[in-house]
């Protein structure tokens, strides 16, 4: 019977009743009823004054899907004077001069440090955070194109007891790269690993767990920490922040081909 309902149905009861977070109680129910409110009132009714953000990237070997999109989308952005890139590279090699490609594009603050050590997205992403000057700090990989309104997105949905973990678009193979409902799919059941929040809530959550070291789960893994904080989260779609089709061998994205 669930593969005959349309998502439009099947999503808001899982969500309600299966939802990763409803294992921690129903009070987590709450809690994103809270985070609905304040999306629709900040969206809708009062949008904050745009604040500094530090973006925070951990690469390895994806610069070309890195310099040929999300670059691009980066430059575009509003309020490029509010706006730091923090870049943690695993000692790339798939393009040479990586900072020096990144720069000529992108003139806005960069900081980039780079070190050979195993690639983890938890280890990346955290030392990317750690070396970033803002209070507001935006996770994201380097295989998306960024709304052109990231900083007023991040700035309206984010408060120092609040996550805002957007869903994405993926794209699928071979499709341009704009939204379009036959070019990809939301990424509703999972796919929490693009976040923003404040700096001092995510490192005094931990930041992301390092225990992990194969790809995916401590997205998740956060993602239940900030709701066992008793933080409030907002998740929306953004039909601007795409991920960019890639070879991967995670069975879940196959079908993206």
């Amino acid at each position: 019977m669930k593969a005959w309902l349309p998502n439009s149905i099947k999503f808001p009861l899982w969500w309600i009743f299966k939802s990763p977070q409803r294992t921690l109680g129903y009070g987590t129910l709450w809690r994103d009823l809270q985070g609905i409110a304040l999306y629709l009132f900040r969206k809708y009714v009062f949008s904050v004054q745009p604040k500094p953000i530090s973006i925070c990237v951990g690469i390895y070997n994806r610069s070309e899907i890195f310099l040929q999109h999300f670059i691009p989308s980066l430059a575009q952005c509003q309020h490029p004077e509010l706006i730091e890139l923090s870049i943690f590279d695993c000692g790339s090699t798939d393009i040479p001069n990586l900072q020096q490609r990144i720069q000529a594009v992108y003139k806005g603050k960069l900081i980039f440090r780079s070190e050979p050590i195993p690639f983890t997205r938890a280890k990346s992403f955290n030392e990317a955070v750690s070396q970033a000057s803002n209070e507001l700090i935006f996770i994201c990989d380097a295989d998306f194109s960024l709304p052109f309104n990231l900083v007023q997105l991040c700035s309206n949905f984010t408060q120092a007891n609040t996550c805002w973990f957007p869903i994405v678009f993926y794209l699928y193979k071979n499709k341009a790269p704009f939204y379009h409902a036959s070019h990809g799919e939301w990424m509703l059941w999972g796919g929490k690993g693009i976040l923003a929040c404040h700096k001092k809530a995510f490192t005094q959550l931990g930041g992301l767990d390092e225990k992990f070291i194969t790809w995916g789960g401590e997205d998740e893994e956060f993602y239940m920490r900030c709701y066992a904080a008793k933080m409030k989260v907002i998740r929306s779609k953004e039909n601007q922040l795409l991920h960019h089709w890639h070879p991967s061998f995670n069975p879940k994205y196959k079908k993206l081909e």
